[in-house]
């Protein structure tokens, strides 16, 4: 009985941060959805393709790439974002997709995309569909809403690119416990300087409707063709710096980078992808 008892006042924890830290959906994407493995998450001109990262880096590449990742952003592993994604070159456009699950049996969130990017000449062009899907065990239902992602990256020259992306540009809201609460709308501007090759400066301004601002800076040097290392720092109403590494070998690509939050502690964000 004990232990029965432990658990539920541990479920009942895990409800009450869940509904502080997202159901409020209070500040920005990145409380919910994954931070992907950019440099401090500053992706709106970084050219590599993430999930949920700005729709424009969809159009970049010129392989197939299976991705997944795993992101262990709070106290307990149910408070986890865990995700797939994949991106097919076509003649026409790149398509993408993307599947996202956050949470545990007694409350979850899962959110699927679907990308088009494209470039044209020097400018780059992306849109994302999303389902998103929320669920809680004591109503025993499924809430649910649609939206989308826009975003362009453009070449100013060889090694200055601006970016911009839009999330949630319909104003899409998701009703919950008879209350409709409203899905953030967001807006990230951004710049990637490569000052030598191999080096990315990366920078960000975003701002939520009706609420905070937040930016991010970092650093990317790839050392050797197998071997990049990365660093920098993110913050809305603090600073959360964070030092990464990337791995290359025969196809595969491996992401881990470390975050230190003082409200948190320690965040571990990882990827693990192929390219064909």
């Amino acid at each position: 009985k004990r232990v029965s008892i432990c658990m539920n006042y541990y479920k009942l924890f895990i409800i009450i941060t869940i509904n502080f830290l997202c159901l409020e959906i209070k500040s920005q994407t990145q409380e919910v959805f994954p931070l992907g493995t950019s440099p401090s998450g500053a992706d709106v001109a970084y050219k590599e393709w993430s999930p949920w990262s700005n729709p424009a880096s969809t159009s970049h590449t010129d392989k197939t790439i299976i991705k997944i990742g795993f992101e262990n952003r709070y106290f307990a592993k149910e408070l986890c974002n865990e995700y797939i994604g994949f991106i097919v070159p076509t003649p026409y456009f790149n398509i993408s997709g993307s599947y996202n699950f956050f949470g545990f049996a007694d409350y979850n969130e899962m959110m699927a995309a679907l990308t088009l990017g494209k470039k044209f000449g020097k400018i780059a062009i992306g849109i994302e569909f999303d389902y998103f899907n929320m669920f809680l065990a004591s109503e025993n239902i499924y809430r649910h809403a649609f939206t989308a992602q826009v975003g362009i990256q453009a070449e100013i020259t060889k090694r200055f690119t601006l970016g911009a992306r839009i999330f949630n540009p319909i104003f899409s809201k998701i009703t919950f416990e008879d209350t409709p609460r409203k899905l953030p709308v967001c807006m990230h501007l951004g710049a990637n300087y490569e000052p030598i090759n191999n080096l990315n400066i990366l920078f960000q301004l975003g701002y939520t409707l009706g609420n905070t601002i937040d930016w991010a800076f970092g650093v990317e040097y790839e050392i050797m063709k197998f071997i990049s290392v990365r660093t920098g720092i993110r913050g809305i109403n603090y600073v959360i710096p964070q030092i990464g590494v990337g791995l290359n070998f025969s196809g595969f690509h491996f992401d881990l980078n470390v975050e230190s939050d003082f409200r948190i502690g320690t965040i571990l964000l990882s990827s693990l992808s192929y390219r064909f």
